[in-house]
């Protein structure tokens, strides 16, 4: 059996009730006038600092004056036009409250997940087929903790870096229970938090990865979320991408599931396609546009048609005979 990196798009959670891409910026501001958090609450008010709509909707009409832009694109613009050094700055603002926000909301949606067979099917194909103990990786470009948890469900060991045997999890976008508080050069109260991989200034609580460490708000500006083309924690994030890249050479079969291959997040594609360049790639998406763009992109592939995560052979059940 020839061992495989599984790239995950936000597709893949769909199925467990996360909001793709193309939904996440109106979920996320209704989130925000929903959940109205202390730490927000103040910038959504008219009339402070002298922006009569409240400096966060000052910051959505400069960087997005149509209301058009997704949520990652939306995101890239405000901090395009945020000052340096201005807290006050309206684009700076409401790029940190998006921020904060969307690590809130994908915790609310795992606070009441059931996770759908697919997933367990997905783990349990990964526990059955290794090359010669070599295990497959995952290379999940989701905020979200669902490979994670699908991983425990079938009594997987995983890491989020691959110096173990484990199975390797890497996550160049961040994840919602990272910490970046190395980058910023705080030292915790708590000795629970641990670096993803040796030297990496990103931490998780390993004990309890399934809680939300920043829940309460406290530091919740901490949480390492990244974004396509974001230039902060440069030599952390590179580290990762260095890692995938590896992940994707050492194993013979790339495999994409619900990944849309943006074209606003072309230094992923980038990577991709140096690190996958000969190699059988399958691609399952629900759309014909995007997977004509994967042959445009990277070349040749093994799959000719649009398939969903769940139809897919990975989020089927398996016969072992």
């Amino acid at each position: 059996m020839s061992s495989k990196t599984f790239i995950l798009g936000a597709g893949f959670s769909a199925l467990a009730r996360f909001p793709l891409v193309r939904n996440l910026r109106a979920e996320a501001l209704s989130w925000i006038k929903t959940e109205k958090h202390p730490s927000w609450e103040p910038h959504l008010k008219p009339g402070v600092h002298g922006y009569p709509e409240g400096q966060f909707c000052a910051g959505l009409k400069v960087a997005d004056p149509r209301g058009t832009l997704g949520f990652e694109e939306l995101l890239i613009a405000l901090r395009g036009g945020s000052s340096a050094g201005n807290r006050w700055d309206p684009s700076g603002v409401t790029f940190r409250v998006l921020r904060d926000a969307c690590g809130r909301l994908l915790w609310h949606r795992h606070s009441s997940l059931v996770l759908p067979e697919a997933y367990r099917n997905f783990a349990s194909w990964l526990r059955e087929h290794h090359d010669n103990g070599k295990p497959n990786a995952i290379v999940s470009l989701n905020w979200d903790l669902v490979a994670e948890i699908a991983l425990k469900s079938c009594g997987i060991p995983w890491r989020y870096n691959s110096a173990t045997p484990l199975v390797p999890v890497l996550k160049p976008h961040g994840s919602i229970n990272w910490s970046r508080h190395v980058q910023q050069g705080l030292v915790p109260v708590s000795s629970d938090w641990q670096p993803i991989a040796p030297g990496s200034p990103y931490c998780y609580i390993a004990d309890d990865p399934f809680s939300d460490p920043f829940g309460a708000g406290t530091n919740q500006h901490l949480r390492h979320l990244i974004f396509p083309g974001n230039s902060e924690d440069e030599n952390g994030v590179t580290r990762i991408w260095a890692e995938v890249a590896d992940a994707i050479r050492e194993r013979e079969v790339v495999v994409f599931i619900g990944y849309s291959l943006p074209a606003y997040d072309s230094e992923a594609s980038r990577w991709f396609r140096r690190s996958a360049a000969g190699k059988p790639i399958e691609v399952y998406v629900r759309s014909r546009n995007t997977l004509e763009h994967y042959r445009q992109t990277l070349g040749e592939l093994v799959t000719n048609d649009t398939v969903s995560f769940e139809s897919c052979p990975y989020g089927k059940a398996f016969d072992l005979r």
